[in-house]
């Protein structure tokens, strides 16, 4: 008898079939990879990208779930406890590693992945309900494209502004689900079943279609909202486990290693970021033999710094411990610093809940605000409280430090999307431009780091500003829809 059931690959083939066969040039396609892609305009390339990362998607998640079918299935002998085991794999992750020829990170996400989305059986038995179904069910493409034949026809029609041809991606990432999962494990030891039912959905609501820095951000809120008795021992915990070692390495570098609090590794930061800043404002000049700044040779030309940002953290870092043992010849004053630790006004006045500092991904307690809340250069971000006059009108043309804070809360640095550039890294750029009479005011301001503000300007995106949500607007040449792709910091609702 010969089964009806569908093959769980089928839809994205279809639709990758679909659109690779869209976007083929009608009049030469060519006749190899090499030429067909040769031959594509840009949009149909991103097409073709974006379809790749679709069918990618269900690869892994089908691959998530198989493993996780064979993470469960007992061993056929019954001597080595499960089926991993008896094939010679200390665990699921370093099975999918070694058959996929993967890193071993790579395969601990897909088993992590496939754990919470798989149906465990009990001792008798019988199925019992999944850990993370709502994560299961962001993880599945739109049932709308479970009939191979709507990929073809999504993906070949002409599809109205606003939306992208092809398959719809799925609202959450195997990577994003991992990363969630994690999270709420952690905080599944003093919780119960149903908090942790309830976590998933909020993590899952807010996560949906967000680059994974930020649904890394989102399932530490929501893993700190879950263990928020347990902050203050936490950050404790957090504290004693500090270290730092220092080691010489046989090339002749020295390893500079430290793993630091929350508290702590905010003034760090903050500090290199100001320092790198500084740095990034002033003309640089290299040696005319060797790329390096020593203030001789010949300018750096203008556009992308040729020295990466590990280097210049390097250099700043050096700056700052030159500078504390009183050497007069340091190439760099000290930038001042300033932490920004947000609050919610509740949490100021009762001192139960917790806070964030900017660049830091760990939210901290109440405790650790009271101690960070004595030292000075910090500037409290009271959300909810009395703020300063921000609107200046179009009498000013840049844009004032507290304006700047007030940026930096919305879009939570560069406000591009996926771009990781703190707000000490960016620049305000106005909307509407100041030159044509747009104003200096908050709904008329954005943060973008430079690279992002360079594409604004010559590429011609446009940005619209929607309840304070951030949406850039590809130019025609690069989508022919323009579709609006959402920007800035994505909050956690209260």
């Amino acid at each position: 008898m010969t089964s009806t059931a569908p093959n769980p690959l089928a839809a994205a083939t279809a639709g990758f079939d679909a659109v690779w066969t869209g976007a083929l040039d009608a009049i030469r396609a060519g006749s190899n990879i090499a030429e067909q892609l040769e031959n594509m305009n840009g949009e149909a390339l991103f097409r073709v990208l974006d379809e790749l990362g679709a069918v990618q998607h269900a690869v892994e998640v089908l691959a998530a779930r198989v493993t996780g079918a064979i993470a469960l299935r007992p061993s056929p002998t019954g001597r080595d406890g499960s089926l991993v085991r008896a094939a010679g794999y200390a665990n699921p992750g370093v099975m999918v590693s070694e058959r996929w020829r993967v890193s071993r990170a790579r395969g601990s996400v897909i088993a992590e992945v496939g754990a919470a989305i798989t149906q465990p059986r009990g001792l008798l038995g019988e199925l019992e309900e999944c850990p993370f179904p709502d994560i299961a069910a962001a993880l599945d493409a739109p049932s709308c494209l479970a009939d191979p034949s709507a990929a073809v026809d999504l993906a070949t029609a002409d599809t109205p502004s606003g939306q992208t041809p092809g398959t719809p991606p799925a609202p959450l990432s195997v990577d994003g689900a991992a990363v969630i999962v994690r999270e709420l494990r952690n905080a599944g030891r003093i919780c119960a079943t149903a908090e942790l039912q309830a976590a998933s959905v909020i993590a899952v609501e807010h996560a949906a279609h967000a680059p994974l820095q930020d649904v890394v951000r989102i399932a530490k809120l929501v893993r700190t909202r879950l263990d928020q008795d347990g902050r203050e021992p936490r950050d404790e915990l957090l504290r004693r486990a500090e270290r730092a070692t220092l080691r010489e390495l046989p090339s002749g570098m020295t390893l500079l290693r430290a793993e630091l609090a929350p508290e702590s590794a905010a003034f760090v930061r903050a500090g290199l970021d100001a320092l790198i800043g500084a740095g990034l404002r002033r003309l640089q000049f290299v040696d005319a033999d060797a790329d390096q700044p020593d203030g001789t040779g010949t300018p750096m030309p203008e556009g992308p710094s040729l020295i990466p940002t590990d280097r210049r953290r390097a250099i700043a870092l050096t700056e700052i411990f030159r500078h504390t043992a009183g050497c007069g010849g340091a190439a760099t004053e000290l930038a001042p610093v300033s932490v920004v630790i947000r609050v919610d006004h509740d949490t100021l006045e009762t001192g139960a809940g917790t806070a964030t500092i900017d660049g830091i991904e760990e939210p901290i307690g109440a405790g650790a605000l009271r101690r960070l809340a004595a030292d000075a250069k910090l500037i409290p971000m009271v959300l909810g409280g009395p703020s300063q006059v921000l609107d200046l009108g179009t009498g000013t043309r840049l844009f004032s430090r507290a304006q700047k804070l007030a940026l930096a809360e919305r879009d939570g640095g560069c406000a591009w999307t996926g771009c990781t550039h703190p707000p000490s890294f960016t620049e305000a750029h106005h909307l509407d431009w100041w030159s044509a009479g747009g104003p200096t005011d908050l709904d008329n301001g954005i943060l973008l780091c430079p690279f992002h503000h360079h594409r604004i300007h010559d590429d011609h995106w446009n940005i619209d500003v929607r309840d304070g949500i951030p949406w850039f607007i590809p130019p025609g040449t690069i989508d022919r829809h323009q579709t609006p792709i959402r920007g800035g910091r994505i909050q956690l609702a209260a």
